[in-house]
């Protein structure tokens, strides 16, 4: 849902930022690229996403907390791998995927990452689910610094719904 309000704000942006009749045209501001302080591993951190899971399935008045995995997060690892030509591969359980991925920097806010999947060999995740995300597409604004890197929902980074710690050698 949060990325389709994107898409349409993203949308929005471009068409607004088109000279009307008669205005001058300028050069865009917008630039989209690889993004080398976020190439490398990393690894979602499944704690975070079921304590975010478990707020929201309370708030909704279900007791049962929804867990990313039965068996606990040290035995199930989330892994995301960018790399510094567009491409990204993710492997969960014995689900993998591979995409591309770009990063786009505003004047205002955070920068934007865009994956596309277009591969999944639609095996069970952590949770245990078999969903084929081949050719969906994702859109985040992304917050990172140094080793932690965060997707969220809003420009500010007041909403995020993932956070990913980069795994070292």
């Amino acid at each position: 849902m949060a990325s389709l309000a994107l898409a349409s704000f993203t949308l929005a942006s471009i068409l607004s930022s088109l000279p009307t009749a008669g205005e001058k045209v300028g050069q865009s501001v917008i630039t989209t690229h690889i993004s080398p302080a976020i190439a490398g591993q990393w690894e979602l951190d499944l704690a975070d996403l079921n304590n975010k899971n478990a707020a929201a399935i309370e708030s909704t008045t279900v007791k049962q907390p929804i867990a990313a995995n039965n068996k606990g997060s040290a035995q199930c690892r989330e892994l995301y791998n960018f790399a510094a030509d567009n491409e990204m591969w993710a492997v969960s359980g014995k689900e993998w995927t591979y995409g591309r991925y770009l990063v786009t920097y505003r004047d205002e806010g955070l920068p934007v990452i865009a994956i596309k999947t277009i591969y999944d060999n639609n095996e069970a995740d952590c949770s245990g689910n078999k969903v084929d995300q081949t050719d969906e597409s994702l859109i985040a604004f992304l917050k990172h610094k140094d080793n932690e890197m965060q997707w969220c929902a809003d420009s500010e980074g007041k909403e995020c719904f993932m956070t990913f710690h980069r795994v070292r050698p």
